[in-house]
């Protein structure tokens, strides 16, 4: 499939362990890659990738569809509007009652459970956000139900450089179905967002922003702003992204250098937990 001139980018959706392999033959070829997430199972693994692409001058867009929701572009012009004030922490979720993938379930081939397979969801969507770098990480990963080989249960604390807070959440002990939730708090007000409802973003501002609906009065207090729901989780967003990217040569909101990023929290995530200890970054 590489070898064929007809195709300028590739979709990298295959097990985490074969990213890396993929990529890098991808780009060796010189196909553009938007990868799924998480970028690789190791940083070593991301660091070549990324620098693959570098040495062919491709594009590496990391997969991340959190941040292409119309819930995360909504939330972007309204935070840079003003409406939340400087943010101070921010609390995020993603979890179910188990996945289909038996690729998931082997340290070996996904890079552990549930922290690296669901919780770099949440993560990455509160670093893009903060958009300052982890200084601190502290993490507590269980099995609490299943009987697996990986965690089924992970909770990742996060401090940023102006002392700002992340609380990433994910496990597999969640009945009734996915439940991804985001809370923002500022100082001039907070943001709650619930990707898996049609209309999914609750917001109290002490000082308004500029649309709400059609009709409404007033943006200060408790709103709910209108967004697209056809787009609701984002991949479409992404894919059109990606395009653009590559047609337009523009650096994708989401890089390769931003998924190494978010898997080094993961495995100071792991690290956290093995030493029962925060981990300095």
């Amino acid at each position: 499939m590489f070898k064929r001139q007809d195709i300028d980018a590739i979709n990298v959706c295959v097990p985490n362990f074969l990213h890396s392999q993929v990529t890098i033959s991808a780009a060796e070829h010189g196909k553009h890659v938007l990868c799924t997430k998480p970028l690789a199972t190791s940083l070593d693994q991301a660091e070549r990738m990324i620098a693959a692409c570098e040495r062919a001058r491709v594009k590496l867009m990391y997969g991340e569809n959190w941040l292409y929701t119309p819930a995360a572009e909504r939330i972007r012009e309204i935070i840079s509007e003003g409406a939340l004030g400087r943010l101070l922490a921010i609390e995020a979720r993603e979890q179910h009652s188990g996945t289909h993938s038996p690729y998931a379930l082997k340290r070996s081939l996904c890079g552990g459970g549930v922290l690296i397979h669901m919780a770099v969801h949440p993560i990455g969507f509160i670093m893009h956000t903060m958009g300052k770098p982890v200084r601190r990480v502290y993490a507590e990963l269980g099995k609490l139900l299943h009987d697996i080989e990986v965690e089924d249960y992970a909770v990742l604390i996060m401090r940023f450089e102006g002392g700002e807070s992340g609380i990433a959440y994910s496990n597999y002990i969640t009945k009734g179905g996915m439940q991804d939730r985001i809370e923002i708090y500022g100082s001039e007000g907070m943001a709650f967002i619930n990707l898996t409802h049609m209309n999914p973003i609750i917001i109290y501002s002490d000082v308004g922003y500029s649309y709400v609906v059609e009709k409404a009065s007033t943006s200060k207090g408790w709103t709910s702003p209108v967004i697209d729901e056809n787009y609701q989780y984002g991949f479409c967003n992404m894919l059109r992204h990606f395009v653009t990217c590559v047609l337009e040569d523009k650096e994708p909101l989401s890089t390769g250098r931003f998924g190494a990023e978010v898997l080094r929290v993961v495995s100071a995530g792991y690290e956290s937990s093995r030493r029962k200890a925060a981990v300095a970054l």
